[in-house]
């Protein structure tokens, strides 16, 4: 056990791990792992086969737009484990409820849903853990010779990672995880580990996309962070391997991770009929309320349109998700929009009518053009 400090990553604790072997049997984060979600299994360093363990609390859970490095403290403690130490200490572990889920193209209000959602009776909210992040990258990997797992170990610890994040404070709740944009390639596998989940599929319309990602260099760094993932899964997912990312500019790149998206979602759709709830973040800020109610009641959750309408008139919708200090509304939004759409209408129109002849020419993307253009 020890301390992890900040701003270092959380792979600079290596020392951790020796503390951890001499005394396996009898360390209180194995048997905090079967008690209570004070103990997250926050990381995996699959090429050492290990995971970390962090003591945290409810409110963190709360607080946290990331389950990433982000929410530590100076005070935040975590150990490291042999993933088979962890397999054991959870040997038998069971949870009551399957966990929902929110897959998302990114930047699309996914961290305001959450926290909306969040706040209604049993529900366990918990965003973008890393965990599941690790297993999303290493499965494109899977047939590479290079791949830190196999097929089946991949698998077992998938479903150890589930376990850990089905836990709930209460028996009652159910947890209610927002996978990072680049884990969509889990959203058919995760749907299908349990028929009792459901997901919401969160986009907004290609054209304002764009406009969104391409209005500053941070959200195009996001956008270009799993360039290479997406289109592994673009290839895999449409039988066409004569797109190369070098050749790719921010506008094409970002289309084809939209669509790579969207491509995601349809599948998971057609494999759980009934389950997911494809949702255009415009249509939930044109009437919050009702929409809201529409969630909760998908997700199988206690709400009520007098709830929604207290949370839709309340502190969430008037600052940014990722940073509730930070002031942003509806009307910030608009004008920062509708001024990207101005200085960047020629970048914004080449990215579509790229995409839009990707559509045309490729099968598998036709049922996806609808979903480009704002109404």
């Amino acid at each position: 056990m020890g301390t992890i400090s900040q701003p270092t990553t959380i792979f600079a604790h290596a020392h951790l791990f020796s503390a951890v072997h001499r005394s396996m049997s009898t360390h209180p984060f194995l048997a905090g792992l079967r008690q209570s979600p004070d103990y997250l299994l926050q990381n995996l360093d699959l090429v050492n086969r290990r995971g970390l363990v962090v003591h945290i609390n409810e409110s963190i859970y709360r607080q946290a737009s990331f389950l990433d490095e982000r929410m530590f403290t100076p005070h935040t403690q975590g150990a490291w484990f042999p993933l088979e130490m962890l397999f054991e200490a959870t040997r038998g572990l069971t949870v009551p409820r399957a966990p929902h889920y929110i897959f998302h193209v990114g930047h699309c209000g996914s961290t305001l849903i959450s926290r909306l959602l969040g706040e209604l009776p049993r529900v366990f909210s918990l965003r973008e853990p890393l965990t599941l992040l690790a297993l999303a990258m290493t499965q494109r990997e899977l047939d590479t010779p290079g791949a830190p797992l196999d097929g089946n170990a991949w698998r077992r610890l998938l479903q150890l990672s589930l376990q850990l994040l089905s836990r709930t404070y209460r028996k009652d709740d159910r947890s209610l995880i927002k996978l990072t944009s680049g884990a969509g390639n889990l959203a058919e596998m995760l749907l299908a580990n349990n028929n009792a989940s459901r997901a919401v599929l969160l986009y907004l319309p290609l054209k304002t996309w764009l406009a969104t990602m391409l209005r500053a260099e941070e959200t195009r760094e996001n956008g270009r962070a799993y360039a290479a993932a997406w289109l592994a899964d673009f290839h895999r997912l449409t039988d066409r391997t004569d797109i190369r990312q070098g050749t790719l500019r921010d506008a094409q790149q970002f289309s084809l991770n939209w669509l790579t998206e969207l491509l995601c979602f349809k599948r998971a759709r057609d494999a759980a009929p009934g389950r997911t709830r494809l949702l255009d973040f415009e249509t939930f800020l044109a009437a919050p309320a009702e929409q809201l109610e529409i969630l909760a009641d998908f997700l199988e959750l206690d709400s009520s349109r007098n709830q929604a309408e207290v949370l839709v008139n309340g502190p969430l919708m008037q600052s940014y998700a990722k940073i509730p200090s930070q002031r942003f509304d509806r009307e910030m939004r608009r004008r920062e929009l509708d001024e990207a759409r101005q200085r960047l209408a020629a970048e914004i129109r080449t990215g579509l009518e790229w995409a839009e002849s990707l559509c045309r020419e490729t099968p598998a993307l036709a049922p996806l053009a609808v979903h480009l253009r704002t109404r």
